[in-house]
């Protein structure tokens, strides 16, 4: 690939980023930093709600954006993908060096300089990953057990502790942890921050694409219950 090819496909790729971040702030218009506007105990007024706007939207889009972030495979996936190497590999380097060789273009065993084609290095790269394949396979398959994947809510969980600043910033008091209260079955809590992390989670809820919202909560209880993670040790006794 050529630097001038190199240097269309980034751009067309920076491109690309900047039209799907311009549909998502789409999707969040000022009106709907209303909730949040009002939980905060600040007027909806245009400036203010566009100020909202300004100040969360970018957090918004971190969250949606490390949603879709690559996991990092199970075990028996990376396993899998081994063996598929393996097989693929082995294979391959099998049907260039032994077998219906002659089916084969002559020009792909000597290619120009720099060309693609069936050079030694390349046949030299189809054995080591073949030759490599079970000792990786019996790396990974000796490996202790691993935790598991991070939780689904691990993007909401990375939004809370800036709601925290933010909640401290405006309204000039500390945010309590919400609490249960069980004549009511509802959660609520000392001050304004939980009314507002509700109105944050509601606003996402309503505006987020159908397939990112997994990234938070799914229920008021469930929210709460995720907020409650950031105080371990001094969550109000209710």
């Amino acid at each position: 690939m050529s630097e001038d090819d190199a240097t269309a496909l980034e751009q067309e790729a920076e491109a690309q980023l900047a039209a799907e971040r311009e549909a998502f702030e789409a999707r969040f218009p000022p009106e709907a930093f209303t909730g949040i506007a009002k939980a905060l105990k600040v007027r909806p007024t245009p400036e203010n709600l566009a100020w909202l706007r300004d100040e969360l939207l970018p957090d918004f889009y971190s969250l949606y954006f490390s949603r879709n972030q690559v996991k990092r495979p199970t075990r028996k996936e990376e396993i899998d993908l081994w063996k598929k190497i393996h097989k693929a590999a082995s294979d391959l380097h099998s049907a260039v060096t032994i077998f219906n060789i002659n089916c084969l273009p002559l020009d792909l065993f000597a290619p120009a300089e720099g060309a693609a084609g069936v050079t030694d290095h390349f046949i030299a790269t189809l054995r080591l990953l073949a030759d490599s394949a079970p000792g990786q396979i019996e790396t990974i398959a000796s490996e202790k057990s691993r935790r598991g994947r991070p939780a689904k809510n691990a993007p909401f969980r990375g939004l809370t502790p800036l709601l925290i600043r933010m909640y401290k910033f405006i309204r000039e008091e500390p945010a309590e942890c919400p609490y249960y209260l069980p004549d009511s079955g509802v959660y609520s809590g000392k001050g304004s921050f939980y009314p507002f992390a509700r109105a944050v989670w509601c606003c996402l809820r309503q505006k987020l694409p159908a397939d990112a919202r997994d990234a938070i909560p799914s229920t008021e209880p469930a929210l709460a219950q995720e907020l409650r993670k950031h105080w371990p040790q001094d969550r109000p006794k209710r």
